[in-house]
């Protein structure tokens, strides 16, 4: 039965429509993959891997506790217990943040970063879930919740006996950039985020490991890793434990809606395609 002239017009508007969508797709492919914005995505990786390595050399190998301090109440945060520095939150982030960016330089270089319904490569898959699961909401745990305890109280977390020994460059970078970076990176990494509950039941265990860790250094050491867990009553120690692990989620939540808003254009765009394709 041969089609009628509504029946032509239809199919060949949904052509057009459809190959308008690809022609984008392209457009928004091209500008992404080439030019400045694929430079300015390398530079961003290559410099957030070499910050962080060298904050955790420099962490690790050259921040010293004074061994002439006697003074119990500022020497519980410096001597080297049980754990040494992998203890502290912080010092895992800085790792993670250094383990995520340079994974994802090798994906610049070695892998894939175009705009598309599903990664192209397994580099790019691992890229994704690292930072939706673990960089992004463990940055911004990091961060907040330093610099709103060290408004509060700084002995709590940072005593000032540190500022010897601790420079304020490595301060912003363990505790400040490891934010900045996710949130540029945000802007300049397409990803489609893992499922749901994919990317919880990630950030959950982490999360929950590192109580488990906190709780075994407390166990050998005799001290609790933070100050201000050795003067939270035993209830409010837990509430802020609890509140710890809620807000991880909670900065996991955020990533996921950051990256559906700001990248909403190019998911609109691979929507339209499969539907069309459909």
């Amino acid at each position: 039965m041969a089609k009628s002239k509504k029946q032509v017009r239809e199919f060949q508007a949904a052509k057009e429509a459809a190959e308008a969508t690809v022609a984008r797709l392209v457009t928004c492919n091209d500008a992404y993959t080439s030019g400045a914005f694929k430079y300015l995505r390398f530079l961003l990786h290559l410099l957030a891997a070499a910050q962080f390595s060298y904050g955790i050399y420099y962490h690790y190998f050259r921040v010293h506790w004074p061994k002439d301090l006697v003074e119990e109440d500022e020497v519980a945060e410096l001597k080297a217990r049980w754990g040494g520095k992998f203890k502290y939150l912080t010092f895992l982030d800085v790792i993670l943040q250094a383990i995520y960016h340079t994974l994802a330089l090798l994906n610049d270089l070695f892998g894939d970063n175009t705009v598309t319904a599903e990664p192209k490569s397994k580099l790019r898959s691992l890229r994704d879930y690292i930072f939706a699961a673990f960089a992004f909401p463990v940055a911004h745990n990091v961060c907040l919740s330093f610099w709103v305890v060290y408004m509060w109280d700084r002995e709590l977390i940072f005593p000032s006996a540190l500022d010897a020994i601790f420079p304020s460059w490595l301060n912003h970078v363990v505790h400040t950039n490891v934010a900045l970076m996710a949130i540029m990176d945000l802007f300049t990494c397409f990803r489609r985020y893992p499922s749901r509950l994919a990317g919880l039941a990630g950030n959950f265990s982490f999360i929950l490991l590192y109580i488990i860790w906190l709780h075994i250094v407390r166990y050998f050491s005799g001290e609790w890793v933070y100050p201000i867990l050795e003067v939270l009553p035993l209830p409010l120690r837990y509430l802020f434990l609890a509140l710890l692990v809620g807000f991880n989620l909670a900065c996991y939540l955020l990533g996921e809606y950051a990256n559906t808003v700001i990248w909403g254009p190019e998911f609109k765009l691979l929507k339209q395609q499969k539907s069309k394709q459909g």
